[in-house]
């Protein structure tokens, strides 16, 4: 049995996956950076991807190579739908903030758009993006002007705010949940690990349960890491992370050891 794992970079999330995988079968790092696609050929059972967003042009193109004769574990379809905000939006809109993508140069037709749909404070993130990068909270308008004249893309991707209540990971297998932590920010207005914030084990009530394992299979994530924002009135997906890092989340429950055993029942 030999599994590959599709990555750029050894992080250390995947160089944990491989040596608890190689304590139970043969596996290996494949680089998308160094593949000649469409004449080669695979002596893998099981591709398990950790696509990185900055190389998800080559991943995904590797991705569709491997999967024409081995099984993969998050397909390229779920990457690049998972990988985009807005795409992410379009599958879970009816539980996600209310948001707008627009390429207008406009702004008066856009400052009405923010007004008609959720006012002020509102969000601003990239499409592509994690770890809170180019996250910005928005107050007024002359606020908004700065960032809409320094945006040399024409590309924004705007979000209601959410007061929140409680921010949320949850982290998911084979649409199974195997461990939740709330995010406590610390440092910033934004609730990212990455960014400082302090982190807790978390119980999800059976609604925002049943309410993440219904966006996971709109999504088809066999791995994946769900961000809740639990408010006074609602419950909100933010985003999904399809190479989820979870550091944090070792903190209550071993994720290399599930995933490992995850990709090996997967062969069974």
């Amino acid at each position: 049995m030999k599994i590959g794992i599709l990555a750029h970079k050894k992080t250390p999330e995947n160089t944990m996956i491989f040596e608890e995988l190689k304590k139970k079968c043969n596996v290996e790092f494949i680089d998308p950076l160094n593949m000649f696609l469409g004449s080669e050929s695979y002596d893998f059972d099981l591709i398990l991807s950790r696509v990185e967003r900055d190389f998800l042009t080559e991943g995904i193109y590797t991705l569709k190579d491997l999967s024409k004769d081995i099984p993969v574990i998050n397909s390229a379809e779920t990457i690049q739908t998972c990988q985009n905000k807005y795409f992410t939006y379009l599958k879970l809109k009816k539980v996600s903030p209310k948001s707008f993508l627009t390429y207008s140069k406009d702004i008066s037709k856009i400052f009405g758009k923010i007004d008609s749909n959720f006012g002020y404070p509102f969000v601003v993130k990239p499409i592509y993006g994690g770890y809170g990068d180019g996250v910005l909270k928005i107050n007024s308008k002359s606020e908004f002007f700065e960032v809409f004249e320094k945006n040399e893309k024409n590309e924004l991707y705007v979000q209601e705010f959410v007061p929140y209540i409680h921010d949320l990971r949850v982290f998911l297998l084979n649409n199974e949940i195997i461990g939740s932590m709330e995010r406590i920010p610390k440092n910033s207005w934004k609730a990212n690990y990455s960014l400082g914030a302090e982190i807790k084990e978390f119980k999800l009530s059976n609604e925002v349960e049943d309410m993440v394992l219904d966006s996971v299979k709109k999504l088809g994530a066999d791995i994946v890491g769900i961000d809740v924002l639990i408010s006074k009135d609602k419950n909100y997906i933010l985003e999904a992370n399809i190479t989820p890092q979870f550091r944090g989340m070792m903190n209550f429950v071993n994720v290399p050891e599930k995933i490992a055993d995850y990709c090996l029942n997967y062969l069974k």
